[in-house]
């Protein structure tokens, strides 16, 4: 075995970490919202004057499932099902099939609370380095893979250290930006790193607060996961 001289060692030794490739930092990245195959975990919306309650339920393959759990909310759900999402409203016998960009409150559509898993739905167009409010962060471009995503274009900047996300622009094809996410510090759940918070701004000043907590593995029901057939 070759042994190095001490100042190679010293040089090698204060050379920079090899950067991640965009892919990786995206996995990462989607395991703080999607921290198990399976999950629950409570969800508070909050918009200036206005609150909102639900229970996320989440498959491995992308399902969702809110649950409402505030007064005015029980009884109603939203299932997402791939590209695809239904509002299942109380004493109505046929599911109201809606967009994924449907609001639920403020800016915050059921897309943005269900899922939003960038590896799946995003390819790394560009991966660079830029400071963001003097943190040291990947700057990803990155690119829609399907037609059904309104955003055709994110930029996500995602601090070196821990490769945590701090702030996600999403854009028209045009460039145009549509909304911004900032989020917040990670918390601990079931010895996972899990995402405590993201805050959802409009060019209009539109703003909504989402706070994500008491996450659970697994314990998922795949019933709650068909659509209700009204001739029954």
């Amino acid at each position: 075995m070759r042994i190095l001289p001490a100042p190679a060692l010293l040089l090698f030794a204060a050379l920079p970490a090899l950067p991640q490739s965009g892919e990786e930092i995206l996995a990462r990245v989607d395991r703080l919202r999607h921290p198990w195959p399976s999950f629950t975990m409570e969800l508070t919306l909050k918009a200036p004057g206005l609150s909102q309650q639900w229970k996320v339920s989440a498959r491995e393959n992308g399902d969702a499932r809110l649950d409402g759990l505030s007064k005015k909310e029980q009884g109603r759900a939203v299932l997402l099902k791939g590209d695809q999402m239904w509002l299942l409203l109380p004493g109505a016998k046929r599911p109201v099939k809606v967009t994924p960009q449907q609001r639920l409150m403020g800016p915050a559509a059921g897309g943005d609370v269900a899922r939003t898993r960038f590896r799946e739905d995003y390819s790394v167009e560009a991966l660079a380095e830029e400071s963001l409010d003097g943190r040291d962060c990947w700057r990803l471009d990155l690119t829609a893979r399907r037609a059904a995503l309104s955003a055709r274009k994110v930029v996500l900047w995602v601090a070196k250290e821990g490769t945590l996300p701090l702030k996600a622009e999403f854009r028209m094809a045009s460039g145009k930006v549509q909304r911004r996410a900032l989020f917040g510090a990670p918390a601990q759940s079931h010895g996972q790193s899990v995402l405590s918070k993201m805050v959802i701004e409009e060019p209009s000043g539109a703003r909504a607060e989402l706070l994500f907590g008491n996450w659970g593995k697994g314990g998922v029901d795949a019933a709650a996961f068909e659509l209700p057939d009204p001739d029954r």
